[in-house]
């Protein structure tokens, strides 16, 4: 009698420690920190979910490449190559490498000349309300475009991290994503064609900036300038201005398609594993379960931490110019091209914040349902208590996107939104009147 209960007891033991190392397997498999994150080649690769989730992100990650931000690195060849091939790739490799720095440097040069120009024309030319909005302007492009860029890694490692958790749902239908949120950016950039279309092809639209620069150079010059080098000078003034708002609105129009694709991702994989969890029956099946969770979560609050700045500098930005772009279509006498730039500028700026805000809340509501479906699973209670504990802290904490940690994104932003826009649009609206 005492030799089968041993028995019994060890096969349990042994039972429960297989049980456990299956979990801490599916854990390590999960977590994205955990798993080596590894560049293989496509041909080996095409129908692997890593594979999958890259390629919806290829075109952004091809745009952001134009504007002087790097988020791939192609690993190199494991395979043994000679030594010319292996010096014939290192050229081309620096060859590439300088270009790449060239671009960067000069990209960088562009965004923060426009601040200088901004700022000198404040200091020397008659301040107008335009040229503080113009100031306001290059100094977020700048920092919405140099936080993109320091966060090019963060962007690869999440897009990786999406990959990870598919991998882990083998019933997850994997199909394209992008098509509404890549026809969004698309439309964007279109109008954003158009608008600098219109403002090169139609000179009265860049005469008041031209007048400008010929003013501010003829009042500085105790000597005048020849008529020639202030044109060129007004010309290369206008064209770094130009550049800078083209490179930093294609940045954030990446951007905000990122994050929408994201939260698309997120909200896909939060609903298959609604769809496994409701037929998880083994112990076995709800400890995978509640792993894929932890790394929906992780990612979520990853996501947060590492976005929550730019996702609020974008609302303000993007806001902001929403606004301004109104009210001069209101308040200001314009000629019917100054009308079509202000209306496709204005419909520019509403796509994206919607976008954002949108795409922020639809995930975190998808969370919460997950969460709720969570909480109605049972848990295990005597052994392994600090894996119950850990999922305990997982499910407890608020795994939510927000705008820098202040505000969390939900339904009643929009409103809000519109609703600041509008009561500021009456306040402005009736101070100009009564002036």
């Amino acid at each position: 009698m005492f030799l089968a209960t041993n028995k019994t007891t060890s096969m349990n033991n042994d039972q429960k420690w297989s049980q456990l190392s299956l979990a801490e397997k599916l854990r390590k498999c999960v977590s994205p920190e955990n798993h080596p994150i590894e560049v293989r080649e496509t041909s080996r690769v095409h129908n692997s979910p890593d594979n999958f989730v890259l390629n919806n992100y290829s075109l952004l990650f091809r745009l952001l490449y134009l504007v002087g931000i790097k988020v791939t690195d192609y690993a190199e060849s494991k395979k043994k190559n000679n030594s010319e091939e292996r010096k014939a790739k290192n050229v081309k490799q620096r060859l590439v490498r300088c270009c790449e720095n060239f671009l960067k440097y000069f990209v960088f040069s562009v965004m923060y000349s426009r601040n200088l120009i901004s700022v000198f024309l404040l200091i020397f030319v008659k301040v107008t309300k335009t040229d503080v909005v113009r100031v306001f302007q290059s100094v977020l492009f700048s920092v919405i475009y140099t936080l993109i860029y320091r966060k090019r890694r963060a962007i690869l490692r999440i897009s990786k991290g999406i990959g990870f958790i598919y991998r882990q749902l083998p019933n997850c239908n994997l199909k394209k994503k992008n098509y509404h949120l890549t026809g969004v950016l698309v439309f964007v950039l279109i109008i954003l064609i158009i608008r600098f279309t219109l403002l090169f092809g139609i000179s009265e639209n860049n005469a008041v900036f031209r007048e400008k620069f010929s003013r501010l150079f003829s009042e500085l010059n105790e000597y005048p300038m020849s008529f020639s080098l202030v044109f060129y000078l007004v010309i290369l003034l206008f064209v770094v201005e130009s550049l800078s708002y083209i490179i930093a609105f294609i940045a954030l129009s990446n951007f905000v398609t990122y994050y929408g694709l994201t939260c698309s991702f997120i909200r896909d994989v939060s609903k298959c594993l609604l769809i496994q969890m409701h037929g998880a029956v083994s112990s076995n099946e709800l400890k995978k379960v509640q792993y894929i969770y932890e790394g929906i979560m992780k990612m979520l609050n990853d996501m947060d931490s590492e976005f929550s700045l730019l996702a609020f500098i974008t609302v303000l930005f993007n806001t902001f110019g929403l606004f301004w772009d109104v009210y001069r279509i209101a308040f200001y006498k314009n000629e019917t091209s100054g009308y079509l730039t202000f209306t496709l500028s204005s419909i520019s700026y509403l796509a994206l914040l919607l976008m954002l805000m949108i795409s922020g809340f639809a995930s975190n509501e998808q969370a919460n349902i997950v969460k709720i479906h969570m909480l109605c699973l049972p848990h295990e209670t005597a052994e392994n208590q600090s894996k119950m504990n850990f999922n305990k802290k997982t499910l407890l904490q608020d795994n939510v996107l927000t705008l820098w940690k202040i505000y969390v994104l939900d339904r009643s932003l929009v409103i809000a939104t519109f609703g600041t826009l509008l009561t500021y649009g009456i306040m402005l609206g009736t101070l100009g009147k009564n002036n």
